[in-house]
């Protein structure tokens, strides 16, 4: 389809649709269909119109009210030919704003049985007005007013893989619509003549403040006509994505449109909105605003669209997803390290044993470092510093290896054999057998020494240990030198 001149200069006509008026033709209408592409989705944890993934809670359970406003979401283009309103025999008339301004209310609700399923439920009020179509193609003289209630759609959206912190998860949800529209304003475009059954695959991603998510969706719905343009079962798509900027706040940009199953006289679109989504901290209360535009044009894609929208949420709410909820967790903005370490209060823990490492560095997380000048900035305590199989605790000394030799190998230190245990080595005693008789006189060659100076007293009797006693008769048991002077002809001992 194209969009008339009217509509690319001033940009806000919507061409949807080629109509021919000739009298040969058939009525320019045909089949009961709604015009609202426009569908919100129910629930937490969504973008404004495309699904998410991260189904959560048990009997959580949320209630809503989204509006949103569109400008001439129906505008088709009159014309006289035999073929369609681009022949260049064509005669082109104004274009007919058949609905000029749809507004809905959508009541939605969910209900969340089990952590991986949630039913859904939305109920729309429209109001449309505009010029109508006439049979031959143009504005009906009477014009169109109606408000009733739209097609009630059910919703069972389920998380197939992932969990709710995951980067990636992955869902599916069945959906279906009763025609309660073409009941309650039949003639007005605000629902099927028929009922309509779909399925979407959802998948979810995130990383870090980013997320996006995508929609693909089969439905059946009946068979419509309007002009040459034909309306049926479609494939529907959704491709949004978000900036966390806050806790609170999320910035969103969603895209979303349809082609009919079959090229052939089928109708595409795609309509891109932005806007964002406030979830305070304090309340239950989720607020979505935003606005958008048609990029390709087809039925039900309007010039100008705004949208407002506001949730009650009622579950153990957990918004960082770390599994704790925010009533019990300390920290409901930042995940828990699960780390075996206070997992409990919420709160990640950046040195869990105390030690002064950081975990990030920490080698051993939760087993405090033993400061004793080895390897201290690892994390990790070391009961055996040496490796020498003794616990440092035993270990006389732990910085040194013992060496197995089948001596004191239990004391830590190493050593060589010293067999009379006397301090000097094997290898150095010369009386490896005979401790050495620590005296201050050689005490290196491992020999005890009875009698140092060697006088023929014993130590344990000599008084002058160092000192060799004269043998001259004169007091010569006490181990000490003496000697005998001569005085005038006569010996003197002293």
């Amino acid at each position: 389809m194209k969009r008339t001149s009217q509509a690319v200069l001033a940009g806000a006509l919507v061409c949807a649709s080629t109509l021919a008026s000739s009298p040969a033709r058939a009525q320019a209408t045909d089949g009961e269909f709604s015009i609202q592409r426009f569908n919100p989705a129910p629930g937490p944890r969504n973008y404004f119109t495309t699904r998410g993934a991260r189904v959560e809670g048990e009997m959580a359970w949320s209630a809503g009210l989204f509006a949103n406003y569109a400008y001439q979401p129906f505008v088709v283009r009159s014309c006289r030919s035999e073929t369609d309103c681009d022949a260049p025999n064509a005669v082109v008339g104004d274009d007919v704003k058949v609905v000029e301004n749809l507004f809905t209310a959508d009541f939605m609700g969910t209900l969340t049985p089990i952590p991986r399923l949630q039913l859904g439920l939305r109920a729309p009020v429209t109001y449309v007005k505009g010029q109508g179509i006439s049979e031959n193609g143009g504005g009906d003289p009477d014009g169109l007013s109606a408000v009733g209630m739209g097609d009630l759609e059910i919703e069972a959206k389920a998380r197939a893989y992932g969990e709710l912190k995951d980067p990636f998860v992955v869902g599916a949800a069945l959906f279906g619509t009763v025609n309660t529209g073409s009941i309650t304003a039949e003639g007005n475009y605000i629902g099927d003549n028929t009922p309509t059954v779909g399925l979407r695959g959802i998948f979810d991603g995130s990383e870090g403040p980013f997320s996006f998510g995508g929609n693909l969706a089969a439905v059946y719905r009946g068979t419509g006509r309007v002009g040459s343009t034909e309306l049926g079962p479609e494939f529907r798509y959704g491709v949004a994505g978000g900036f966390r900027v806050s806790p609170v706040l999320r910035v969103v940009l969603d895209g979303f449109g349809g082609t009919k199953f079959s090229a052939k006289n089928g109708t595409n679109s795609l309509e891109v909105d932005g806007g964002i989504q406030v979830t305070p901290l304090s309340s239950h209360i989720a607020i979505s605003a935003g606005a958008g535009t048609g990029v390709i044009q087809g039925i039900g894609v309007p010039a100008v669209r705004g949208f407002l929208g506001f949730m009650f949420i009622q579950e153990k709410s957990d918004k960082d997803g770390d599994g704790i909820r925010d009533e019990d967790d300390q920290c409901p903005t930042v995940p828990e390290d699960k780390d075996g370490k206070e997992d409990g209060d919420g709160c990640p823990d950046g040195d869990n044993d105390g030690d002064t490492i950081a975990d990030a560095q920490d080698k051993c997380p939760t087993e405090p470092e033993d400061p004793d000048g080895f390897e201290d900035t690892d994390g990790c305590p070391e009961e055996d510093n040496d490796k020498d199989g003794i616990r440092d605790d035993a270990d006389r000394c732990p910085l040194q290896p013992e060496t197995k030799n089948g001596y004191k190998d239990e004391d830590g230190c190493p050593d060589v054999p010293d067999t009379d245990n006397d301090g000097v080595p094997d290898t150095k005693d010369k009386c490896p057998s005979e401790p050495e008789d620590t005296d201050g006189f050689q005490d290196t060659d491992g020999c005890p020494d009875p009698d140092n100076d060697g006088d023929g007293v014993p130590d344990n009797a000599d008084e002058c240990i160092d000192q060799p006693e004269t043998k001259n008769g004169y007091k010569d048991e006490d181990g000490c030198p003496d000697e005998v002077e001569e005085s005038k002809g006569k010996k003197k001992k002293r």
